[in-house]
């Protein structure tokens, strides 16, 4: 079985876990997302995301405290003149905000709301993610890396998605028309705030867990929870 490397870990939340030996697409235990391996709680690796009782927010029974930033980039649109998106932390229901509620920095890794049939008065874990792991600045800049809640043209269409319209100028045709069929996740805004699963004509779009799996499920293919690789992932949504 593939190894994840035990340094990474070390290097970006500071925790020093125990033996990691789960492989690619091989579950949560083991790998950089099963923070009950880290030496610093009993809690039990789902729970640092997920509780079934008195959760923070019922959508994916949310259990970690939510960052407040809001999330933006620098840059205001793309070349093809979609907007950039905002991302407010503690209230946006796509899962791009759950993934921030700790890769901001904010918020300790064991700032949950419920474990062991009552409610958590300190965090079980103290640490707070930083170096490469920190996707999004403390203060919520979104910078350098590539926008997520936001359309994704689903069958070479126009899709509005979280308040923001494809662009007149994207060239729909250099996108593949279902990246689904590849192994990213797509997601849908209904326009009244409620985001879901699967790609729904006009109203599809991306998050982080389109590209990602943070529970290193059978469509992860590399490290990072990635579903694809360095020399395919992005042409599974780019046709260039």
């Amino acid at each position: 079985m593939t190894k994840w490397a035990i340094c990474w870990i070390v290097a970006a939340t500071g925790l020093m876990p125990y033996t990691l030996y789960a492989g690619i697409g091989d579950g949560i235990q083991g790998t950089a997302h099963d923070f009950s391996a880290s030496g610093n709680s009993s809690t039990s690796s789902c729970a640092f995301c997920h509780t079934p009782h008195e959760a923070q927010d019922q959508t994916l029974a949310w259990n970690h405290t939510l960052s407040t930033n809001t999330f933006s980039w620098s840059q205001t649109t793309t070349s093809g003149g979609t907007p950039y998106p905002t991302i407010q932390g503690d209230t946006y229901t796509g899962p791009t905000a759950k993934c921030l509620s700790c890769h901001d920095g904010t918020v300790a890794i064991g700032d949950i709301a419920w474990w062991d049939g009552g409610p958590v008065t300190s965090p079980v874990d103290n640490t707070r993610i930083s170096g490469a792991a920190q996707t999004a600045s403390s203060s919520g800049r979104m910078d350098e890396n590539h926008p997520v809640a936001m359309p994704f043209p689903w069958n070479n269409a126009p899709s509005t998605y979280n308040g923001v319209t494809t662009g007149t100028g994207v060239a729909l045709g250099d996108w593949q028309p279902d990246p689904q069929a590849l192994g990213i996740r797509l997601y849908n805004d209904d326009g009244s705030g409620t985001i879901s699963s699967g790609a729904v004509a006009g109203q599809t779009g991306m998050e982080c867990t389109s590209c990602h799996d943070p529970h290193n499920g059978s469509s992860v293919e590399s490290a990072s929870f990635l579903r694809g690789t360095s020399a395919n992932i992005c042409t599974k949504c780019h046709k260039k």
